[in-house]
């Protein structure tokens, strides 16, 4: 009996799986969408957000058109690990995460902009691994961590997995967790999405837009939706910043800019 083609065979068998599994799910996803589109009409826009002032809440000027997304998929690899010797620092790795220890800290130039002088060290490829796929976010930084995000067709990553996350501590950076996204690929054609405006109705009405607030901002970014075969799906998320007037206490909120559904992923900031 050859016993490698039976091999072969179960490998390409469960390879199809998950490529018709995938497919499914994508499937399902169309199909919430046109129900919550229908779920939407039931009110006009211009009544609900009327409701959402009445309610208290501020949220800025929001666009009403549509964007545009792609499904993607990123390799779920050790490139980090692999290169990680190159580095000058010492490092761990775990769960697909390198964390570097800066010993005795790299001094920022300028405190207040922390980016100035972090955009210098992602240049070096003995400080930082592919550094130069990295941008500053600062909606996603505090003064305690500094957060760069690696870009995926024109729009920030909103999850860990594309992440650099500098801990400053006394105007120095004392090292870093960075996340990497390898092999980027585009499983779908690009679709829109809905708009600013439209997610901001959506969370309202599913409750996670509570009276007495604001929102701060809402930016369209990629975020983690499933695994499969050893693959990672991301998909493009409206993601809301929203501080409560009384208490001023922040939270984050996301929402799937396909299908308009909550989801469960807490933006990452600290």
């Amino acid at each position: 009996m050859n016993f490698k083609r039976i091999e072969w065979i179960f490998v390409i068998a469960f390879i199809a799986l998950d490529i018709f599994l995938l497919s499914v799910y994508v499937t399902q996803n169309d199909t919430i969408d046109q129900r919550t589109s229908s779920f939407s009409t039931t009110s006009t826009s211009g009544s609900i957000l009327k409701s959402i002032k009445n309610d208290q809440i501020s949220y800025g000027q929001l666009s009403d058109k549509p964007q545009a997304g792609y499904y993607v998929s990123s390799a779920n690899s050790n490139i980090l690990r692999e290169k990680a010797d190159q580095l000058h620092y010492s490092w761990e790795y775990a769960n697909h995460k390198l964390t570097v220890n800066f010993t005795d800290g790299l001094k920022l130039v300028d405190p207040d902009k922390p980016q100035a002088t972090i955009d210098e060290f992602l240049k070096d490829n003995s400080i930082v691994l592919f550094g130069k796929e990295y941008t500053y976010n600062k909606n996603l930084s505090t003064k305690s961590v500094v957060v760069y995000t690696q870009m995926i067709y024109v729009a920030p990553v909103y999850s860990n997995d594309g992440q650099i996350r500098f801990e400053v501590k006394n105007g120095y950076v004392t090292g870093y967790t960075q996340g990497y996204m390898n092999d980027v690929q585009i499983l779908r054609e690009k679709r829109e999405t809905i708009s600013q405006e439209r997610a901001l109705i959506w969370l309202y009405q599913y409750n996670k837009l509570p009276a007495n607030t604001q929102v701060l901002w809402c930016h369209l970014g990629y975020t983690r939706l499933l695994s499969v075969n050893n693959s990672i799906v991301y998909i493009p998320t409206w993601n809301f910043c929203i501080k409560n007037s009384n208490t001023g206490n922040i939270q984050y909120r996301r929402i799937n800019a396909f299908t308009g559904s909550v989801m469960d992923e807490t933006i990452s900031v600290k």
